[in-house]
C-alpha cells in the first residue's frame, strides 16, 4: 500500500523551459532512442533549484504523458565541486533522456514543443 511517503518529488517540463530549435532525438541503440535539448537560462535555473531541493534525493522528471524513471538529483558532498559543476552546467545547460522507445522519445518532444 503506498502512502505520502512514497511520493516522490517531480518537475514538470514544458516549451518555455527548453530552446525549440535545440530538441533532437537520435538513435541511440538498434531498438532504443535518446533525446537531447538545451534549456533557456530559464529552465535551466529551475532545473538547479529542483535539485537543490532534493540533493542526493530520488525524484522524476515529467515531459508532457512521459515520466522517467525515479532517479537520484545530483548533490553537493563537496561544495567546491558542486559549484565548479553547476557554473559548468549553467554554461552548457543540457540534458538528455537515453535508452528510450520511439514512442517515448515522440512522446518527449511533444512534451517539450507544447504539442
Amino acid at each position: 500500500m503506498a502512502g505520502a511517503a512514497d511520493v516522490l518529488p517531480v518537475i514538470r517540463l514544458g516549451p518555455d523551459d527548453v530552446v525549440q530549435d535545440s530538441i533532437k532525438q537520435v538513435r541511440w541503440t538498434t531498438n532504443s532512442f535518446a533525446v537531447k535539448w538545451r534549456y533557456t537560462e530559464a529552465g535551466a535555473k529551475r532545473m538547479l533549484e529542483f535539485w537543490g531541493q532534493y540533493p542526493e534525493k530520488k525524484v522524476i522528471i515529467q515531459v508532457g504523458a512521459f515520466k522517467t524513471p525515479p532517479f537520484i538529483a545530483p548533490g553537493a558532498k563537496d561544495p567546491v565541486t558542486h559549484s565548479d559543476w553547476k557554473e559548468g552546467w549553467l554554461a552548457r545547460r543540457t540534458d538528455t533522456f537515453f535508452d528510450i522507445s520511439e514512442a517515448d522519445a515522440k512522446a518527449i518532444i511533444a512534451g517539450l514543443k507544447g504539442g
